[in-house]
C-alpha cells in the first residue's frame, strides 16, 4: 500500500458500469438476495413466510443464466474459461481482468470472432507477457492447461491467431525477455529439497545462496546478447543461466558447484539435453566473467 504505479506496469483497473464485472458476463440489474443464496430476507432481517419463500425461488429460478447472457453465451464460455484457467495457473486477479478486458476489447473491435477459446487464450498471452516478471506463464503452459480444461488449442494455433489478430487491428503479444522468468526459475529452484538439501552440505545459507545466484544469473544473461541468443525459448535460457551462474559461484568460493544438469532439470523441469545444449552456447561467452569472479 502506497507504492507508487510503475510507469510501464499495465493498468488493470478497468471502468465498467454498476453491476457488471469485467471476468464475468453479467445481466442487467441485480439478484435476488445473494448470488447463490436460495433462503430470503426482508429489509429488517426477518426470515419470509413460507409461499413468499416459494414465490422469490421461482423468480430466482427464472432469472437463470441462460436469460441473463441473451446472446453472449459464447462470450458467458470464453470467460468462464479464464476463469478456471486462471485458478489453474494460480494467476492474480489484475491478470485475470487484464485478460478479459483485452478480449472483449477485441472482440467489440473485430468484424467476425470464430473462436472464442483461442482468441482468450491469445489475450491471456498478451496480459501474462504484459505484467512481465509478475506472471511468468509460458505459452506452451497456456496451450497446456486450455488442453486439460477440454479445448483444443496448441502453440502453434495461438501463435497463428496472434499474428492473424496484429494484421486484422494491430493487437500482438510483446516478447518475453529471459530476466522475466528470473523470479520464478529462482522460487522454482529454491523450493526443491534436493536443491535446499545441498547448498546447506555446501555451508551455504540458503537465502545468501540465493541472492548470489540471482546477481549471477543477470550477470549471465546481461553478458550474452539477443543476437548471440538467437531465437531460444527464453524459459529454457534463464534456467540455463542459472546452472551457469551456479558453476561461477562455486568457482569464486572455491566450493562445489550446488547445480547439476539433472539436478536443475528435476526442479524446473526442462529437459536435461535443452540445458547441456545451452550451456555449450553460454561457455564461451561468460569467461570473462569467470575470470574476474
Amino acid at each position: 500500500m502506497g507504492e507508487p504505479k510503475r510507469g510501464d506496469a499495465p493498468d488493470a483497473t478497468m471502468y465498467v458500469s454498476l453491476g457488471n464485472r469485467m471476468h464475468i458476463v453479467d445481466g442487467l440489474g441485480s439478484y435476488i438476495g445473494f448470488h447463490k443464496d436460495w433462503y430470503f430476507r426482508d429489509v429488517n432481517g426477518r426470515s419470509l413466510s413460507a409461499a413468499s419463500q416459494k414465490r422469490f425461488k421461482r423468480l430466482k429460478s427464472r432469472y437463470s443464466t441462460q436469460v441473463r447472457i441473451g446472446t453472449s453465451e459464447a462470450k458467458y464460455r470464453a470467460l468462464r474459461t479464464l476463469n478456471h484457467v486462471s485458478k489453474l495457473l494460480m494467476l492474480n486477479e489484475q491478470v485475470r481482468d487484464r485478460t478479459a478486458y483485452l478480449y472483449k476489447k477485441v472482440v467489440s473491435e473485430s468484424p467476425k470472432v470464430t473462436n472464442n477459446i483461442l482468441l482468450m487464450a491469445v489475450c491471456l498471452l498478451m496480459a501474462v507477457r504484459e505484467f512481465k516478471d509478475g506472471a511468468p506463464i509460458t505459452l506452451e503452459e497456456i496451450a497446456d492447461v486450455f488442453e486439460k480444461c477440454g479445448h483444443r488449442v496448441s502453440v502453434r494455433s495461438i501463435v497463428r491467431e496472434a499474428l492473424r489478430l496484429k494484421s486484422m487491428i494491430g493487437y500482438a503479444p510483446q516478447i518475453r525477455k529471459p530476466r522475466d522468468y528470473v523470479p520464478r526459475v529462482l522460487s522454482m529452484l529454491m523450493n526443491n529439497q534436493r536443491v535446499i538439501g545441498k547448498v546447506k552440505l555446501r555451508g551455504w545459507d540458503s537465502k545468501a545462496y540465493e541472492s548470489a545466484l540471482r546477481d549471477r544469473i543477470f550477470e549471465v544473461l546481461e553478458a550474452i546478447p539477443a543476437s548471440k541468443r538467437g531465437g531460444r525459448n527464453p524459459f529454457i535460457f534463464t534456467v540455463s543461466a542459472a546452472y551457469a551462474g551456479d558453476r561461477l559461484i562455486a568457482n569464486e568460493y572455491g566450493k562445489r558447484a550446488v547445480l547439476t544438469q539433472k539436478l536443475a532439470s528435476i526442479a524446473t523441469q526442462v529437459a536435461e539435453y535443452s540445458i547441456r545444449d545451452h550451456f555449450g552456447m553460454m561457455k564461451k561467452l561468460i569467461q570473462p566473467i569467470e575470470k574476474t569472479a
